[in-house]
């Protein structure tokens, strides 16, 4: 392999995934939730939204079930559409991305070359988990 080879190796791996790293919002002996931000940027359609990706981890040997209420909901009616559940066998991890097959994200804001974006802060409610035989 030559050196330009390496060296553009090297510049995919160090500029292209800069990700924010995981923090952990919640943990027990059972799961951790962890969040980043993140950027997704659709050039094609003109849209640049970031989201905070939602990652849940299952600590266990065993199939769990996790559920939680994105941000804190002031309605009951908002408290069920903002209801994530996630099933996890045991050990695996599962994490939002741009793509949005999955309800692991959360919205932060729109059009980040606009200066107008009102920030949100990360938050989530009524975390909860069952173990499945």
């Amino acid at each position: 392999m030559s050196g330009l080879n390496y060296l553009y190796i090297l510049f995919t791996v160090l500029f292209l995934d800069q990700r924010e790293p995981w923090i952990t919002y919640y943990e027990n002996d059972n799961f951790i939730i962890s969040y980043r931000l993140q950027r997704c940027n659709d050039i094609k359609n003109g849209f640049d939204f970031s989201y905070y990706f939602i990652k849940a981890t299952n600590k266990t040997e065993k199939t769990i079930v996790v559920d939680f209420v994105l941000r804190d909901p002031i309605s009951p009616s908002q408290r069920e559409e903002n209801k994530v559940i996630v099933i996890l066998e045991k050990k695996e991890s599962k994490e939002g991305s741009c793509n949005g097959y999955n309800n692991l994200q959360l919205f932060y804001s729109d059009n980040m070359s606009q200066k107008k974006s009102i920030l949100k802060e990360f938050k989530l409610s009524s975390i909860n988990f069952v173990q499945i035989k």
